[in-house]
């Protein structure tokens, strides 16, 4: 038999859903990368749909996650700012205290279970 367990998945909502486990990794690629493409590549995303994700978030959370630096020559960067650093980290502990909160209320109801 399959040994069933919880999964918990937190999206912030403004007007419209806007952040959740995607956008999140996202974000920690470029603050890994220093580079949206670099972290599009890695994520198997286009640049474009990474880009629309992001400003999205920055449109609905009404500040930006991202100081920005264009490409060319030398290329661009990418750095998350102080607030969507704080957010990030807001949200990493967020999604840690709900899954511990999921597996308690789960265990309560299917305790019994193989």
């Amino acid at each position: 038999m399959a040994n069933i367990h919880c999964k918990t998945k937190v999206i912030l909502s403004g007007e419209n859903d806007f952040f959740g486990p995607g956008i999140f990794y996202l974000l920690k690629c470029i603050d890994e990368t220093g580079s949206i493409q670099k972290a599009a590549t890695k994520m198997e995303m286009s640049y474009s749909k990474c880009c629309k994700l992001i400003n999205k978030a920055e449109r609905e959370a009404g500040f930006p996650f991202l100081n920005r630096s264009n490409g060319g020559k030398t290329g661009g960067s990418s750095t998350l700012t102080d607030e969507g650093r704080l957010f990030i980290k807001r949200y990493a502990s967020m999604i840690e205290e709900v899954a511990q909160a999921g597996q308690r209320i789960f265990d309560v109801y299917f305790h019994d279970f193989p």
